[in-house]
């Protein structure tokens, strides 16, 4: 019975200390430092030294590290620091630097990028000679790029392990600082801690640009406009082409009616000759007229006629002189030669189009007369 009490007890005392180590732990990290203007906080344990943008000018942390806080103040909002936090016995340092410009905010998040762009960034960060290693880690459900690397000040190495992020818009940078000895992996931790515990009251994701309404508004209108455009001359064209067809329609019928009309034995009309068509009775009488002409001084000559050539056989010697035998020269003119294709097509464009252009402008002055109107 005792041997059995005595394990409950033993048990039940393991578990009080596991519990109060693991609160002790925990409450390592309980400092919080609140930064409004930026609404994001981070903890550091409570045997850190940490100074911030927002400390009092008698705060004990300046004395322990032995800063000016004039000077100190100058420096962070120089290189926008906004909290530097020492190890109790000052070994190292760790410092938190936030910045904003238009790169930080076109990023907005490392975690709306892409893989691509992200490993993009990480292969810029790898290629300085300074950096020795450099990942990609999430912290508390963020993208981080952890680095290390070491730099040379004052004749002495410093060693550096740095956590940025891009959060809201933000360049966050945590950065680690030992001089002359290598970093561990206890104090490494100390900054994956601080990284772990920056928490914010909101964080935005780029959800893409904001939809601009009034963007698709004028596209409806535009889009609307076009086609009633299109269906008013669409309309126009098959009224004009109803017309064509109602006229050739009544030109064949007037035709057939007439044809249809006359006696079956009716002669068709003798043609009319060249000579006739200028006023002229006969061949012998155009003859004589052209004798006459030549006889008065009249530059004129007659050739023989070619059947190849049609009524073209006369010559106007005198083209373009007021002889009293102008109307020859309708009949000298060279035959008018047939256009291309792309002649025709190039037309046939350029006159839809004047007719396109002419419905627009008949369709948007009778809008614009209906709309005054209304007005008035």
């Amino acid at each position: 019975m005792c041997t059995r009490l005595f394990r409950i007890v033993v048990a039940l005392a393991v578990m009080i200390v596991a519990v109060f180590g693991f609160a002790m732990q925990t409450s390592a990290l309980d400092d919080t430092y609140r930064f409004d203007d930026i609404e994001m906080s981070i903890k550091f344990p409570k045997s850190f030294h940490v100074i911030t943008i927002n400390s009092a000018r008698d705060d004990p942390a300046f004395e322990e590290v032995k800063l000016d806080y004039d000077e100190t103040m100058t420096a962070f909002k120089a290189a926008d620091i906004y909290l530097r936090a020492y190890e109790s016995e000052l070994t190292y340092q760790i410092s938190m630097t936030v910045t904003k410009n238009e790169n930080t905010t076109s990023i907005n998040n490392y975690s709306d990028l892409t893989a691509a762009d992200r490993k993009s960034i990480l292969d810029t960060v790898q290629s300085d000679e300074s950096v020795s290693t450099a990942v990609e880690v999430k912290h508390n459900g963020n993208i981080f790029i952890d680095s290390q690397r070491q730099v040379a000040v004052d004749g002495e190495t410093v060693y550096i392990n740095l956590s940025d992020t891009v959060i809201n818009g933000m360049q966050i940078d945590l950065t680690l600082q030992k001089v002359g000895e290598e970093i561990t992996a206890e104090e490494a931790k100390a900054l994956t801690n601080a990284a772990n515990s920056l928490s914010f009251d909101h964080i935005r994701r780029n959800t893409g640009p904001v939809f601009d309404w009034w963007r698709l508004l004028l596209w409806v209108v535009i889009l609307a406009a076009l086609a009633v455009t299109i269906s008013f001359i669409y309309r126009q064209y098959n009224a004009a082409n109803k017309r064509k067809l109602e006229v050739r329609r009544n030109l064949r019928k007037n035709i057939s009616e007439a044809s249809s009309d006359e006696p079956a034995h009716a002669e068709s009309p003798k043609p009319m000759t060249f000579e006739e068509s200028l006023g002229y009775k006969d061949d012998e009488e155009f003859s004589e007229r052209a004798d006459a002409d030549e006889m008065a001084g009249m530059d004129i000559k007659i050739r023989e006629r070619d059947p190849n050539k049609g009524i073209n056989y006369f010559e106007d010697e005198g083209k373009g002189i007021d002889d009293g035998t102008d109307y020859f020269d309708t009949y000298f003119e060279e035959p008018t030669e047939k256009r291309a294709w792309y002649q025709k097509l190039g037309s046939a464009i350029s006159s839809n189009f004047k007719i396109a252009i002419n419905h627009i402008g008949i369709f948007f002055k009778n809008l614009f007369a209906k709309i005054f109107k209304k007005k008035k």
